[in-house]
Parts: structure tokens; C-alpha cells; sequence
């Protein structure tokens, strides 16, 4: 199988699309529409201004039809994780690795953050929806199944054994009518006590295609050459084919009937995915085939992930923030201590107008949310941080043009949220007060990239808002390991 890297949100034109995915001219104007159908491929217009940028604004896309010249446009991934399609594998890294166009290490721990932030989903995605069409997820599937397996062990089914003076329980009226018993002093003795025990059966059907189906998805993915970037081991469990447990109709039914009896919810989970693999027999490299295993949302990882690590307290409840001293809730304010700091955070008011002039008021259900909020004892002094977690790659370099900010919307809203919790961090003597904008980089250590400030609010006393860049190779590792990072290293 053909196995490439691409990075997300670079400018790619159809000749390089070609190359990556070593396809004719019809293949790739085949292979673009369905990963545009899918969500995984924009195309914007072929220009100077687009080749320099780092996002892509949905004002950029074009909808056009891919017969047209493919000169006239770029293409670009809006996707993180590994996409496979028609025998081709494409793994799509994250945008703000740049210096690395094979980075298999990152793109092994983005998966592993990726399957943690899904893992309060208990949720098999069998299918990937897109237009018109649903696809089934091959590789989603597998991996379900694989470290399912790693986790519990292979799919099992008891048998009661009967055996004369075992280990399990004592079989008394069985032992009573097959047994003779030595008489002492009127008394009965037994001394071959039939007993019962359960026993896992070997050769039960399930376990027999369980472990078919788990060596068949070992060698498809070590075929696809993602053994490795999955952090799987595969296993060879089985010398079984399919055919010899039976012809696909046959094993469903068995499958559907084995359901009927099973309660136990994890295997059912299997038993599902097992009848999933058999109902789609197609492999990675089937001329149909197409897979996703990642995300078209992956700031919203970055924003998680900084949240964890930073210790997000927007929804804890006053009463529990530590303070100077007692809490103190503004007079302005219509919150109580048990609620959370995020319902100090005004929401607009609508006032509407009766026939009769008078008014009335309705309340909207929304309103401005940031990112995280940290209340910590820093440096000696109590101080209140409000953080955006902005995934950017931004240019800001004295010989070079700007680029890659976040954006006049993203500045004002990180000033009104300042503006928003000022009372009630004046009444409760908060001395320190701290404004910033959380970018990645593939670097190793904190970048103190800069400020941003607006002149037009300076009159407000607000903080100018600065930027930080976290080495996101540690952000990541963090947020696996449920640490914390001290905020104190990033230097406000």
C-alpha cells in the first residue's frame, strides 16, 4: 500500500496530490471529489496570498467542479489523524510541525490524544457520514476491536465441568445418588464428592472468530504500515481463515443469535463489531475503500488540552476559588456563591416593546465563554488569568509580513472578558491580573512571542493581552498523563 504524510492546511496543488498519491489524471480528480465529500479537502484559489497563509477562513473555499483548469487552484487538508482511501494511506499531521515532513513520533502521540479525547465517548463510529453517501470505518473498527482485546482479553464463553472431588462446589444431591458412602457409627461418609466448577471453552465458536478477526486486522494494519503510528502490537492468534468458520450468512446468524442470549454490554460491543468486519469484507486497499481515524476540528484538542493542564476554574463554584480572603460577590452582581465563575459573565438582555409602551425583558440563553480561567496564588501574590487557547501558526517577525493571527473578534471578545470579571476581582483583592493568547509550536521550550493591544481600549485600564507559544509535544504529554503545568514557567 501506498503510505504518505501530509500536513494540514498546507497549499497543495493537483500535481502534488498526484505525486503523493502516485495516481493518474483520472484517479486524482476521482480521489479529490470524494475527499471533498467527505470534509477532509477544501479548495481555495490558486494565488501568491494563499500559498503564504497558514488557516484557511470560509470565505477561501471555492465550489467549483474539478474539471475546470487545475491550475487555478490549491488544495488543502482541514483534517488531523490518518485518512485512508482506494489503497492509499494519508497521514495528516498538524500544521504548526514545519521543519519535519515524515513526523511520525508527533503524529503517534496526536493519536493517542486524539483516542483520549474521545474516550468518555463510548461510541464505536462505524460509519463516516459525508454528502449524500456513508462509508463504513474500517479503521476505526479495527482499532475498537484490537484494543478492546488488549484491554479485556479475548471473547469468551463458560462451561460447567463435572468432576469427582475437583476444586469448585460440592454437588450434594448428585454426589448422594451416584456415590457410596462409608458408614461409621451410623453416620455417612463421602469420600468421592462430585463437584462443579466453570471452565472457559476453548473451542467455543466466538473465541474461534474472535481470534480470526484480530490476527486478520494485525496484518491489515501492519500491510497499511500503521502498526507503529497506532501504538498497536498486532497478534497472531489464529491460523483460521473466514471460510472455515463457516459462509458470511451463517456466522451473522450465529452472530445474532449469540446476541440474543448475551447481556454482558462489552460483549455485545464485540460481537457488533465482529458482525460489522464480516458485513464489510472489504480491505484498506479495495478500490472503494476510504477510512478516517482523526479529526476536522483539532483546535478544539488544543483547547481541551490546554484546559486540563492549566487547571480551567470557569466552572468551579465561587465558594470553592481560593482567594485572599473571604468571597465577596459585587453588589452589580446577581450571582450566589454557588455559582460558577462562569455565571458572573453577563448575558444579553432583550428588552421587547408592548402595544401599550410599556416593556418587557427576555434574557438570552448565550453568551461570551472563554477558554479557561486560572485563580491562583502566583509569584506571592493572588492573580487572575484569563487564557485563550488559540490554535495559530503565527508569524510575527520584525522582516516579515503579519500572519497567521488570531483575528480583531478574537482580541476585543479576550478584553471584554477582562472587562467582565473586573468588579469582582477588585472587591476581592486580586492585585494581578493577566491576559493571553495560548499558541502551539513544535519547539522544545515556552516562546514569549509578544503582546497585542488596542489603543482604542486603553482608556479602560485593561491588560494587554500576550502571547505565549507551549511546546505542544509537552502539552500533549501533560494531558495524557493528567499532569499539571505550572503557569508560573510561562512567564506573565
Amino acid at each position: 500500500m501506498i503510505s504518505e504524510f501530509v500536513r494540514e492546511q498546507k497549499r497543495y496543488t493537483r500535481d502534488n496530490l498526484k505525486a503523493i498519491l502516485h495516481c493518474s489524471n483520472a484517479d486524482i480528480v476521482r480521489i479529490i471529489k470524494r475527499l471533498k465529500e467527505y470534509g477532509v479537502l477544501k479548495k481555495v484559489k490558486n494565488s501568491k496570498e494563499q500559498l503564504d497563509m497558514s488557516d484557511l477562513i470560509d470565505q477561501d473555499i471555492e465550489i467549483s467542479d474539478e474539471d475546470e483548469a487545475p491550475s487555478n487552484f490549491l488544495y488543502v487538508f482541514t483534517f488531523v489523524g490518518i485518512i485512508i482511501i482506494e489503497g492509499r494511506v494519508l497521514k495528516c499531521y498538524p500544521k504548526y510541525l514545519l521543519s519535519n515532513d515524515s513526523p511520525t513520533c508527533e503524529l503517534k502521540q496526536i493519536i493517542k490524544v486524539l483516542q483520549h479525547y474521545n474516550s468518555k465517548e463510548q461510541i464505536i463510529h462505524m460509519y463516516n457520514e459525508g454528502g449524500k453517501t456513508s462509508t463504513f470505518n474500517r479503521i476505526a473498527v479495527i482499532v475498537f476491536l484490537l484494543n478492546d482485546y488488549f484491554e479485556n482479553g479475548l471473547y469468551t464463553n463458560t462451561q460447567d465441568v463435572v468432576e469427582t472431588n475437583g476444586s469448585g462446589d460440592i454437588l450434594w444431591e448428585r454426589t448422594i445418588n451416584s456415590t457410596i458412602p462409608i458408614i461409621m457409627h451410623n453416620r455417612p461418609y463421602y469420600v468421592e464428592l462430585q463437584t462443579k466448577r466453570q471452565a472457559n471453552d476453548t473451542n467455543d465458536y466466538f473465541m474461534r472468530l474472535h481470534k480470526h478477526l484480530l490476527t486478520a486486522c494485525s496484518r491489515e494494519l501492519y500491510n497499511a504500515d500503521l502498526l507503529e503510528l497506532l501504538d498497536i502490537t498486532g497478534v497472531e492468534l489464529s491460523k483460521e481463515n473466514l471460510d472455515d468458520l463457516g459462509e458470511v450468512e451463517d456466522i451473522l446468524y450465529r452472530i445474532e443469535k449469540e446476541l440474543n442470549v448475551q447481556f454482558n454490554t462489552r460483549k455485545q460491543n464485540v460481537l457488533k463489531t465482529m458482525a460489522a468486519l464480516i458485513s464489510n469484507r472489504a480491505s484498506f486497499d479495495a478500490a472503494d475503500s476510504f477510512s478516517m481515524f482523526g479529526t476536522n476540528s483539532f483546535n478544539m484538542v488544543w483547547e481541551n488540552a490546554c484546559a486540563e493542564i492549566l487547571d480551567n476554574q470557569l466552572y468551579t463554584r465561587l465558594l470553592d476559588l481560593e482567594l485572599p480572603g473571604n468571597l465577596i460577590i459585587p453588589d452589580s452582581m446577581s450571582c450566589k456563591p454557588t455559582d460558577e465563575l462562569i455565571d458572573i459573565i453577563d448575558k444579553p438582555k432583550w428588552i421587547g416593546h408592548r402595544f401599550d409602551h410599556s416593556t418587557f425583558e427576555k434574557e438570552a440563553g448565550d453568551t461570551l465563554i472563554p477558554d479557561l480561567i486560572s485563580v491562583l496564588c502566583l509569584n506571592g501574590e493572588y492573580a487572575f488569568i484569563i487564557f485563550d487557547a488559540k490554535y495559530y501558526v503565527m508569524q510575527l517577525d520584525e522582516k516579515k509580513p503579519l500572519r497567521g493571527q488570531p483575528g480583531v473578534n478574537d482580541v476585543t471578545k479576550q478584553y471584554l472578558y477582562q472587562l467582565a470579571y473586573r468588579d469582582f476581582v477588585k472587591e476581592n483583592s486580586i492585585k494581578v491580573v493577566k491576559n493571553c493568547f495560548l499558541m502551539p509550536t513544535e519547539e522544545d521550550s515556552i516562546i514569549e512571542k509578544g503582546t497585542v493591544k488596542m489603543g482604542m481600549l486603553g482608556s479602560l485600564q485593561l491588560e494587554d493581552i500576550q502571547i505565549r507559544q507551549l511546546p505542544a509535544k509537552t502539552v500533549f504529554k501533560y494531558y495524557l498523563e493528567s499532569k499539571r503545568m505550572n503557569i508560573v514557567n510561562l512567564n506573565l
